[in-house]
């Protein structure tokens, strides 16, 4: 909806599609969407289409599993949390890369692992922060279209605090 409402024209694959499959559309930019379970598990079949996506410089957003999952394909971890989050009034401050001008937006989440910032390779930077227990909640990878949050823009808490997000990735599509 929020993707459309940016102005794409938006076509669903499945989480287990391959890198092939997913060039055979010839995206202007992919989107990682969120989705339950263990980064690691998914990362196995989604870990390696997303570095071949990153290879080949096409724009990259992802949200919640898929923040996770961009996280893991350029290098870095994810742990498990001791409280996950969960529910809408999550603040979350923009503090980096482009995202560097500290504002604080409300936000919804339903996770438990985290992307362990003290993980992230160069190249990578944290662009959001919990200011509830200052976990990683958004990155961006340096010289590629590529970002993600591990909050849910989606759901809008804010209500419209997060749809910049969209703007930019669509904005940014060529």
């Amino acid at each position: 909806r929020n993707l459309v409402k940016a102005g794409a024209r938006v076509t669903v694959v499945p989480a287990t599609a391959t890198l092939e499959e997913v060039l055979s559309h010839q995206p202007a930019g992919v989107f990682l969407s969120n989705g339950p379970g263990d980064p690691a598990a998914t990362g196995e079949y989604a870990v390696p289409v997303i570095q071949g996506l990153l290879e080949r410089s096409v724009p990259i957003f992802g949200i919640c599993l898929g923040h996770q999952m961009l996280a893991i394909a350029a290098g870095a971890k994810t742990v498990k949390m001791h409280q996950g989050h969960r529910g809408a009034n999550h603040p979350v401050q923009r503090v980096g890369g482009d995202f560097a001008d500290g504002v604080v937006e409300i936000t919804s989440m339903n996770h438990g692992f985290a992307v362990d910032a003290a993980t992230l390779p160069a190249g990578v930077v944290e662009t959001h922060k919990s200011l509830f227990d200052g976990s990683n909640c958004g990155i961006a990878i340096t010289g590629k279209q590529a970002f993600s949050v591990q909050y849910h823009p989606e759901a809008s808490p804010g209500p419209q605090d997060s749809f910049y997000l969209f703007e930019k990735f669509v904005g940014g599509l060529k």
